[in-house]
């Protein structure tokens, strides 16, 4: 789940954002603030006014450079000003109808592709990109095959189930043992699905077919 945090002291705007947020995306956690001062969770990335008086946002930003940050403003000249590593951009709050959504959006998948998930072997614990993910296969025994980039893990006392409840929105359940990474999907044909860097096709159960579909032509 994303955690994002919204500074803005202007209610009007901070309800409208807020609304616009909830209505968009699902599997997010929204916290509303109305000072820098007040932030009290994790948060993976801020949308922030920098219209505020009264708020030392320099300070804040030269001490939150881990922190990523979409800057909100009413004034177009201080669009120039957003700039820095962990700055992703800056919308114009009369735009932010048509801003808004595209801007997180593109933020959001960019944290979800610099996620790890830590899966512990023999006492070890391997951090694996979820991005890099193709496929997740339940191989019997309790044993989940995890197949990423040109390596494979075995991940013992366990289910598939639990397996998927790690990872995003982005991976599909295609049949009873196989759950794929939708970003993967090279082509789907004749109900079976065919994979990056895989060689052999994956059979879509009937219930999946439409889901895995609907993806498919979404994103490609």
């Amino acid at each position: 789940m994303v955690s994002i945090g919204v500074i803005d002291n202007e209610l009007k705007y901070y309800t409208k954002i807020y609304n616009i947020l909830v209505n968009e995306f699902s599997n997010t956690r929204i916290q509303l603030y109305n000072s820098i001062h007040e932030i009290n969770h994790n948060l993976d990335f801020l949308l922030l006014n920098i219209d505020m008086l009264n708020e030392d946002i320099t300070n804040f930003l030269n001490n939150n450079h881990h922190l990523k940050i979409i800057f909100l403003t009413n004034h177009i000249l201080k669009i120039k000003d957003a700039l820095g590593p962990n700055i992703y951009g800056c919308i114009l709050k009369k735009d932010l109808e048509k801003e808004l959504v595209k801007k997180v959006t593109e933020l959001i998948k960019i944290i979800n592709n610099e996620s790890f998930i830590t899966f512990k072997i023999r006492g070890i614990d391997i951090n694996v990109k979820i991005n890099s993910i193709i496929y997740c296969q339940y191989i019997g025994n309790h044993i989940v095959s995890i197949i990423y980039g040109n390596k494979m893990i075995n991940i013992n006392n366990t289910s598939l189930k639990k397996i998927t409840e790690m990872l995003d929105e982005r991976f599909i359940k295609i049949n009873y043992d196989t759950v794929i990474n939708g970003d993967k999907i090279n082509n789907f044909e004749d109900n079976y699905l065919y994979l990056n860097s895989i060689n052999c096709k994956f059979e879509v159960s009937v219930r999946k077919r439409k889901l895995v579909k609907k993806y498919f032509y979404e994103n490609y």
